[in-house]
């Protein structure tokens, strides 16, 4: 995902729109499992920055954090940024070297914003810790490891199966 920026300094302050579909597998090595994304973005140009406002809907496959199955989980994001522009290539550059310096120094070099390694990390940023795969998810059992959402478990949790370290805890709960 790339603009030609000579095409937006053309234009000063007026915005060009762009909107890109992408396959997450072929696009990011993070996202081998695979999902969509959708990205929106505006571009204008002032004499030494690139202004970028929009947003992206993503679909990303994970695992869920109590059960451990696998589900698409929706993201959606907005996002504004302004990037500084370089009048010079440095020697030996690759789309994908420049792609890291636009998103980790907020710089632009050349004619061409990459996009992927700022997106990549926005879809990072916009994933929760521990994902569930619907919000009453009952995870899995502790002693046997049957998924309670599917069928209850026939462990016999007795006192034999509490750590020693709560029993002071049960002790309170007869009284």
């Amino acid at each position: 995902m790339y603009i030609y920026l000579p095409e937006v300094k053309q234009k000063k302050g007026e915005a060009f729109d762009y909107m890109f579909e992408e396959k997450l597998a072929e696009s990011f090595d993070d996202f081998s499992e695979g999902g969509t994304l959708t990205l929106q973005v505006s571009v204008s140009s002032s004499a030494d920055k690139v202004l970028i406002n929009g947003s992206f809907n993503a679909a990303v496959q994970t695992v869920c954090s109590r059960c451990l199955e696998n589900f698409d989980y929706h993201l959606k994001a907005d996002f504004t940024e302004a990037f500084n522009v370089l009048k010079e290539v440095p020697a030996g550059s690759t789309p994908d070297s420049l792609a890291a310096e636009t998103a980790n120094m907020h710089t632009v070099v050349g004619d061409y914003l990459y996009l992927d390694e700022y997106i990549r990390q926005l879809i990072i940023l916009a994933q929760e810790y521990s994902p569930l795969c619907k919000p009453d998810c009952k995870g899995i059992c502790a002693g046997c490891g049957t998924d309670l959402n599917n069928s209850s478990c026939s462990c016999n949790m007795d006192d034999e199966a509490i750590d020693i370290r709560l029993l002071k805890l049960k002790e309170l709960k007869q009284r």
